[in-house]
């Protein structure tokens, strides 16, 4: 997954778990979040249909840009979300009243959930990302352990399958490239029975932000078959590295 989609997708986690806080404060900033992500993707698909189809100069884009409602006015009409544009004007009124206004103010679960909705749909009818439910729910638990004070140092690891024989893992600690390649061969047998093709470990590695050269990738797999945690000629885990990978990131 690419950097800036990692980084929305988990503001957007963070936003779901405030909603769900029992404190006024947790509210507003949830709906703030919303709004940080809207506003951030419509400028990103602004760079590529503004300045990619020269309708404004860079430094004209830089100057309207800076500015909410003519960035919405310019960008969503050229989009299949224009019908929310008011919408996210208005979203984007009650964002500044939060974050500026002088008397503290909550904000109800159904203003969070439709801003939550146009966010998601802004991702699907622009950018073509769908994120299924059960995917935001496994983001949401991830994210939660990482923010909680109490997360044990211990790695908690979740696995998600994705469309076109490719899954997803997310750890709450760090993950070095070699262990992310015995997760992926791990989570992948758990979601589909099955070891991966090389095509597929690749992409795998991808969406769970372990973009790897070809060159060191093969460095890691030889490595890790020279030391009997991956079956040679396979891209799957010895039962040594099954044990392995239990032990260290606590895999049931």
């Amino acid at each position: 997954m690419e950097i800036w989609l990692e980084d929305v997708a988990q503001q957007l986690s963070l936003a779901r778990i405030l909603r769900d806080s029992d404190v006024v404060p947790g509210k507003r900033i949830a709906l703030i979040l919303v709004d940080n992500v809207v506003e951030f993707l419509i400028k990103v698909h602004g760079e590529d249909i503004i300045l990619g189809n020269k309708i404004l100069k860079k430094y004209e884009w830089e100057e309207e840009k800076r500015h909410f409602d003519k960035l919405v006015n310019r960008v969503l009409p050229r989009t299949k979300v224009s019908e929310y544009a008011k919408e996210i004007l208005d979203y984007h009124e009650l964002r500044n009243s939060l974050y500026h206004g002088v008397v503290p103010a909550s904000v109800h679960d159904e203003k969070i959930n439709k801003y939550l909705g146009i966010a998601d749909t802004l991702l699907e009818k622009i950018f073509d990302i769908r994120i299924s439910q059960s995917e935001w729910n496994a983001r949401v638990e991830t994210t939660r352990v990482k923010i909680s004070p109490t997360t044990p140092k211990s790695s908690f690891v979740t696995f998600t399958k994705i469309d076109g024989d490719v899954i997803r893992f997310e750890a709450t600690s760090q993950v070095m490239d070699r262990h992310a390649i015995m997760l992926v061969m791990h989570g992948f047998g758990v979601q589909y029975g099955r070891a991966p093709s090389y095509d597929e470990l690749v992409k795998s590695l991808n969406h769970s932000a372990h973009s790897i050269v070809r060159k060191t990738l093969s460095v890691h797999l030889s490595k890790l078959r020279d030391k009997g945690l991956v079956i040679r000629d396979e891209y799957s885990l010895t039962a040594e590295g099954r044990k392995w990978l239990v032990k260290k990131f606590g895999l049931a």
